[in-house]
């Protein structure tokens, strides 16, 4: 099979770098946003990646070959201060939390198209997914995501979260980073990472907190709070052995306990030393009474 090695004329490749480098170039003349600049940008490189590699027709030397020259558009993106930082990790999870890190900014960007007409933005947001889930997503079983930072708490589904308007957050967005995303497909594991420490007391924008996080928060509350009246009981009780350990040992109510101890030892020693010579003196009696018996028959 013969392929193209001259990626350069690619006319459908150059023509969809050339809208994508144009809608960069608007919104970063528009904005001098950095930040945002750079997650359009990763999202269209990841979503290349995501294309090229998820297609079983092209060999591997084929799509290394055209990801490195769609790549090499960075040069024709605006000038970035920090490009070489701004562009990230090609791993899935470096991918699925910028994924997600781009989601959560574009909602916020988003929300009046959002509120005037929801139905139409979800077929956006299928379009602008489906491609990354396919290739970012686990063949088998969920992936789960949680997002925690100091003013949000959410646990969702990868796919399920992507494709939701629910989570238009205003404050701590601009604080969020991917270190405050965890994924994994164990739920429960998750569960173990949630921080009481980052709980906040803010109660305007409690739609970033999802029921799911709130559940698996009192989850653990709950657990912490068993094991700490487990410890409570027996710190109690451990302190109450001590406290009789010390009255025993050093108190005067000690030193009765002990006399009166001791006495009643020797009362019973004296009481069984008795018994056994009354015991003895039976059966002597009864040895002379059975034998006096034996004699007159």
């Amino acid at each position: 099979m013969y392929y193209v090695d001259d990626y350069t004329n690619i006319p459908k490749i150059n023509e969809q770098f050339k809208k994508i480098t144009d809608d960069i170039n608007s919104s970063f003349i528009e904005n001098r946003d950095e930040i945002k600049c750079c997650r359009d940008i990763n999202y269209y490189i990841d979503l290349v990646n995501a294309i090229v590699k998820s297609t079983d027709i092209l060999p591997k030397r084929i799509q290394d070959n055209l990801i490195s020259h769609v790549e090499q558009k960075w040069k024709e993106v605006p000038k970035v201060k920090h490009i070489d930082e701004c562009k990230g990790k090609i791993d899935l999870d470096s991918i699925r939390k910028r994924c997600i890190l781009k989601h959560l900014h574009d909602l916020k960007m988003d929300k009046d198209p959002i509120n005037s007409s929801s139905e139409k933005y979800k077929t956006y947001m299928s379009e602008k997914w489906d491609k990354l889930i396919g290739y970012t997503k686990p063949y088998y079983g969920g992936l789960y995501v949680k997002i925690e930072n100091d003013s949000m708490g959410i646990i969702d589904l990868y796919d399920h979260l992507l494709h939701s308007t629910d989570y238009i957050c205003d404050d701590g967005l601009d604080n969020l980073s991917s270190d405050d995303i965890t994924i994994s497909t164990d739920m429960d594991s998750l569960i173990n990472t949630i921080s009481l420490d980052k709980i906040s007391t803010n109660d305007n924008n409690r739609e970033c907190y999802n029921k799911t996080y709130i559940n698996m928060l009192k989850r653990k509350t709950s657990a912490i709070q068993r094991v700490n009246n487990f410890l409570s009981i027996g710190i109690a009780l451990l302190g109450f052995t001590l406290i009789l350990i010390f009255l025993y040992k050093f108190s005067p109510l000690g030193s009765l306990l002990r006399r009166f101890s001791k006495k009643k030892i020797e009362i019973d020693g004296n009481m069984s030393e008795e018994e056994m010579s009354e015991l003895y003196e039976n059966s002597e009696n009864g040895r002379q009474y059975i034998s006096y018996n034996s004699v007159s028959q």
